[in-house]
């Protein structure tokens, strides 16, 4: 009779997994004594010491040399875990919230010790089967062997609910709620769930895939679109997504491979041909990016990334005006888009319009206020059309930001140069090496300047110093060259123009044929 009723309120829990249940009741005896010394939480049953160890989700560790004194823990002997807790409330547990709690809880065991009445603990059962939640409600020990009059019969009594979901489908859409909710890590939990009871289910996968894509692991992001793919062959959403996350991981011609098969499959299908598009721009293919990007266009006129996408491919090849005209069609599309903005100024600036360069620069931060780059930018646009006050103000604003961006400490310090203060610039110059020692852009910035007020000796020093820190500077090699050539050393002049060529300083090309002939 026991049984039956165990086994009517396992369905009962299975089958109603989000309502109210009464805990069951369970205990675990001395292992050494003739009572059962292990209890299974998902079948809700007694098991015993020839019970196979798979289903002893706890059990009692007292042995035989412990007697008569009986060990106050427990521990699993099929993979669940445990992690200790303040307090239960079996009202409002469901499978969801206990899969959340669990992960946030702490680190999970597989051994308890030191357990005592009142204690309570969140379980994750073997196999992700499901979840537990128990509280000990009573430890009986009588202190005492067979031969003193003891039973050997000692045990831990507990209460407890489990919630095992009713099927793959339904752990798969309280997955994907989780998902909206922007709650990647438990809704990969659910995902997993699902796939484990139904390893078919090709919908979870991808949505697992989707989840390991938002938390940075994009190797298993690849795994997981591998078998939703592998389920369904002509899975497009599932061959896009895969791409993205092979593009995260550096691989963009397998990436490309998979946005042109889900191309190949839906020949409409403008999330594609964005991804292709923007992964041809990353590698400087162009004129293929800007081939998708006006596909994109023809399908969805009122697409603003395509168009924002096709001014950066059409910046790159140097055409600004036509970047611009894309730029200011993706803002006509979304007035809030702060990269159009940001990228539509850094084109007006290559064109010399500082005054259009800094508007689009203000509306960028007030946008985003706390983006280091766009006061880098606009004060590099200040400073030439000749605000220099508002360059230093918009390159120490950029240094709080971001103190790291060593860049800015540098151009702070030129800004300082260009307004004449000599000392100031130099002690900038110094300070900016101190921030940054190991840097050989730090002392080839500050040998630019000692070579701009003709200290040939100090700006010498600190170029063989870069030279040190980095011997693959390009750019330190070719100033040194300038600068040898400067005090009639053509040879050296000479042999540092060509290491610069030989490390791919395009600069250093003119100034070697001029310099040395060739």
């Amino acid at each position: 009779m026991k049984s039956t009723i165990l086994s009517s309120l396992f369905l009962f829990l299975i089958l109603s997994v989000s309502a109210q249940v009464k805990p069951v009741k369970g205990s675990i005896f001395n292992m050494q004594g003739t009572s059962a010394g292990a209890w299974d939480l998902i079948e809700h049953k007694e098991r015993y010491i020839k019970s196979p160890d798979a289903d002893k989700d706890l059990v009692n560790t007292t042995d035989t040399v412990d007697l008569p004194d009986f060990r106050k823990e427990f521990k699993s002997l099929n993979g669940t875990q445990f992690v200790k807790v303040d307090k239960i409330n079996f009202d409002k547990l469901s499978f969801t919230e206990l899969s959340k709690q669990f992960s946030k809880a702490g680190t999970p065991v597989t051994l308890v010790s030191n357990v005592k009445k009142g204690d309570a603990f969140l379980v994750k059962l073997r196999n992700d089967k499901g979840y537990s939640a128990i509280k000990i409600t009573g430890i009986k020990e009588d202190g005492k062997s067979k031969i003193d009059d003891g039973n050997n019969n000692d045990y831990i009594e507990f209460e407890y609910a489990t919630f095992v979901p009713k099927n793959a489908q339904e752990l798969t859409k309280d997955g994907i709620e989780l998902y909206k909710k922007g709650d990647y890590k438990n809704a990969a939990v659910l995902f997993q769930q699902a796939v484990n009871l139904d390893p078919n289910n090709y919908e979870a996968f991808y949505n697992l895939g989707l989840c390991k894509i938002e938390l940075g692991d994009y190797s298993e992001a690849i795994d997981a679109f591998d078998k939703a793919i592998f389920l369904k062959s002509n899975y497009m959403e599932a061959y896009n997504k895969r791409g993205l996350a092979k593009s995260k991981v550096g691989s963009r011609d397998e990436a490309i491979t998979d946005y042109s098969k889900a191309i190949s499959i839906d020949s409409f299908y403008t999330d594609a041909y964005l991804n292709r598009a923007n992964e041809q721009f990353l590698m400087s293919h162009y004129n293929e990016s800007i081939m998708d990007y006006n596909k994109i266009i023809s399908y969805q006129p009122e697409n603003f990334q395509a168009f924002y996408g096709r001014g950066r491919a059409n910046a790159e090849y140097g055409k600004h005006a036509q970047a611009i005209a894309d730029y200011t069609k993706s803002i006509e599309l979304y007035p809030k888009y702060t990269y159009a903005y940001f990228y539509r100024g850094f084109s007006y600036n290559s064109l010399d319009n500082y005054e259009a360069a800094i508007k689009d620069y203000d509306k960028a931060i007030k946008l985003d206020p706390n983006d280091h780059a766009t006061y880098y930018n606009r004060a590099l646009c200040k400073r030439e059309d000749g605000n220099f006050e508002g360059a230093l103000a918009d390159y120490n604003k950029c240094i709080a930001l971001e103190p790291s961006f060593d860049e800015a400490y540098y151009e702070k310090a030129h800004t300082i140069f260009l307004m004449g203060d000599k000392v100031g610039a130099e002690k900038e110059f110094t300070k900016a090496i101190s921030k940054f020692p190991t840097s050989s852009e730090a002392y080839s910035n500050r040998a630019v300047f000692y070579m701009e007020i003709k200290k040939d000796k100090e700006a010498m020093d600190d170029l063989n110093k870069a030279i040190s820190l980095d011997s693959k500077d390009g750019e330190a090699y070719r100033y040194r060259g300038i600068l040898k050539k400067e005090i009639k050393d053509i040879t050296g002049a000479c042999e540092d123009l060509d290491k610069a060529v030989t490390l791919g300083d395009s600069e250093a090309i003119t100034l070697q044929k001029a310099t040395c002939k060739k």
